[in-house]
């Protein structure tokens, strides 16, 4: 069963969160409202959430910008929340029941002074329906993982991200950021072998917008060249 299908609604929202932003679940429990920003244009949405809770000193204080399906995901939930003020936990204490007719779950009790004590229950459902094996923290080993194999992204950034990751712990992703490497020389070498293999005299070469066209004429010029001698 997909996390969408699920009786709770607000795993769904929870998950998309969790496993594109890598808050730690007692991170996300302590979000109030006033702690997300979200932006609209047109049909979608940006945003950001502060942490100001977190398990480590690194982690309490980031600002985690979200993708544009979580800022969704939860823009979504919030307009289950019509009366959330903005001191209430942005995902409050509440139950769940089914609507009238069997037209999908809603929520009620909700207590915006309270966090949500946790969805062990809901995520366990999921799983075993769906036939995984996985742990929630393992949503945010995830988010680790498609970040290191960004070879733009700087360990450093991991770490602002994540909050506290620690080398021990970036060495599990070595393997992956030496992978990511390996692909973007590997990029360069087969732009390169297309290059070579055009006709000597349709082969064309990008101009970088630093340089000015006097330069990049040259640059071209000088390129032909020695392509041409290289052929001969």
């Amino acid at each position: 069963m997909p996390v969408s299908r699920c009786t709770s609604p607000a795993l769904l929202p929870l998950f998309i969160m969790s496993v594109d932003s890598g808050l730690r679940a007692s991170e996300i429990r302590a979000l109030r409202r006033c702690d997300l920003t979200l932006m609209r244009s047109g049909d979608a949405f940006e945003g950001e959430v502060v942490v100001r809770q977190s398990k480590t000193d690194a982690g309490a204080g980031r600002v985690v910008p979200l993708t544009r399906r979580a800022a969704r995901a939860v823009a979504r939930w919030l307009e289950s929340l019509p009366e959330a003020g903005p001191e209430a936990y942005l995902f409050p204490s509440h139950a769940v029941g089914f609507r009238p007719e069997g037209h999908g779950s809603a929520i009620y009790d909700i207590d915006f002074g309270r966090p949500m004590k946790g969805w062990k229950t809901a995520w366990k459902r999921v799983r075993l329906r769906a036939g995984v094996s996985c742990r929630w923290h393992d949503l945010r080993h995830t988010l680790v993982s498609r970040l290191a194999e960004q070879p733009t992204v700087s360990e450093e950034t991991i770490r602002a991200l994540a909050g506290h990751v620690s080398r021990q712990t970036l060495s599990r992703y070595a393997h992956i950021r030496v992978s990511a490497k390996r692909a973007a020389i590997a990029s360069l070498e087969t732009e390169f072998e297309e290059v070579m293999n055009q006709p000597a005299g349709q082969v064309s070469f990008r101009e970088s917008p630093q340089k000015s066209p006097q330069f990049a004429e040259r640059e071209e010029r000088d390129s032909r060249q020695a392509i041409d001698k290289s052929l001969n």
